[in-house]
């Protein structure tokens, strides 16, 4: 009987986020089965398709229970509210890189009549709920700030939705455009410009109270 062949996961996610990385969404199963030096047949055996492996091997998800990559709440009335907004920008940008391929790859392989909402994210919530709970967290976090006169804004959600827009717009032109795109800002860049852009708008006129 012939023995069962041993798989390293951690070495099999690490070659194929290498090819994902570097073929982004042109990279084959097959060429990710011959890098790692296994047939695709033990890829599918641990990998029910492309996009779980696509997940796997970027995590995707990450924590399920994490709606934002930072805990606002605890940011509150603490630094400066631009520094968290940046410190959230550039956590974003990099989740964003993950997220938009796997997305650009359900969309391109789902079935005619598949529920789109079919795949919660974890903690029972759908991709765009957890998208929307992110959005409102954001807006609380502004409010707070608000309330403690560090910002001024008539309305908080227009200012995170478009802070998220921006953020996801960047990620999602440096994935899709890649060559095409000559001399583009780093994630860095675009979050500092944009969140001081923001931030015009939103500083008090006057000094705040402590």
């Amino acid at each position: 009987m012939a023995r069962p062949t041993t798989i390293d996961d951690d070495l099999l996610l690490k070659t194929a986020r290498a090819v994902f990385l570097r073929r982004g969404l042109r990279a084959t199963t097959a060429e990710i089965a011959a890098e790692a030096g296994v047939s695709q047949g033990i890829l599918f055996k641990r990998f029910k398709s492309k996009q779980a492996l696509f997940k796997a091997a970027m995590n995707v998800n990450g924590d399920p229970n994490q709606m934002l990559p930072i805990d606002l709440d605890e940011r509150v009335g603490k630094g400066k509210v631009e520094d968290t907004l940046k410190d959230l920008g550039n956590l974003l940008v990099k989740k964003f890189f993950g997220i938009i391929p796997t997305t650009m790859m359900d969309w391109s392989s789902r079935e005619a009549g598949e529920d789109e909402n079919a795949e919660s994210c974890g903690a029972g919530l759908t991709g765009p709920e957890r998208a929307v709970k992110g959005i409102q967290m954001i807006s609380q976090y502004l409010n707070k700030e608000v309330e403690l006169g560090r910002i001024e804004c008539s309305n908080t959600e227009i200012v995170a939705q478009t802070f998220v827009g921006a953020v996801w717009h960047y990620a999602f032109l440096q994935v899709t455009m890649g060559e095409v795109h000559k001399k583009p800002l780093t994630g860095a860049q675009f979050i500092d410009g944009m969140v001081k852009t923001l931030m015009t708008g939103i500083t008090p006129k006057v000094k705040a109270r402590r």
